[in-house]
């Protein structure tokens, strides 16, 4: 048995080693390094997005440094309750805003949303707060979008 402990030992070492090496160690660039980590948003500057068909060029304003702005792609009512839109905008290299409007039983309205490029570290989910107005937080995109890319 004591024969056996090195060899052993050597299989776990190789092995640790082996997939250490086979992790991808490409860090991807920040794009909203120069914004805060939490950004207001107005419901009524959310609620643009679904006025607005697709094709059409909307530029929301979150805050006096953080416009997105882009073309809508899509505009779909997919139940009585629920539509999602999605903005691609070129400014930020096509990063794509998908957010969708729930009207909910007793007939009040929520939003749910990220803001992301899989070609970057980080984006925002949109989330509402314990006093219920609506942020925009950052959030780290490989922790929502798993890379499923062959190498």
């Amino acid at each position: 048995m004591k024969r056996n402990v090195p060899y052993a030992l050597f299989v776990l070492l190789f092995l640790n080693t082996l997939t250490g090496f086979s992790q991808s160690n490409t860090s991807k660039p920040k794009q909203f390094s120069a914004f805060p980590d939490v950004i207001n948003c107005s419901e009524t500057e959310l609620g643009r997005i679904f006025n607005s068909p697709a094709g059409q060029f909307v530029s929301l304003s979150f805050s006096d440094n953080f416009i997105f702005s882009g073309n809508v792609t899509s505009n779909m009512v997919k139940y009585a309750n629920l539509q999602t839109a999605v903005v691609v905008s070129p400014d930020y290299y096509n990063t794509i805003f998908s957010v969708s409007k729930i009207i909910n039983t007793d007939g009040s309205i929520s939003y749910l949303g990220r803001i992301i490029n899989k070609k970057y570290f980080d984006g925002f989910e949109l989330k509402q707060n314990v006093a219920g107005t609506y942020q925009l937080v950052k959030m780290e995109t490989d922790r929502v979008m798993p890379d499923c890319s062959q190498q």
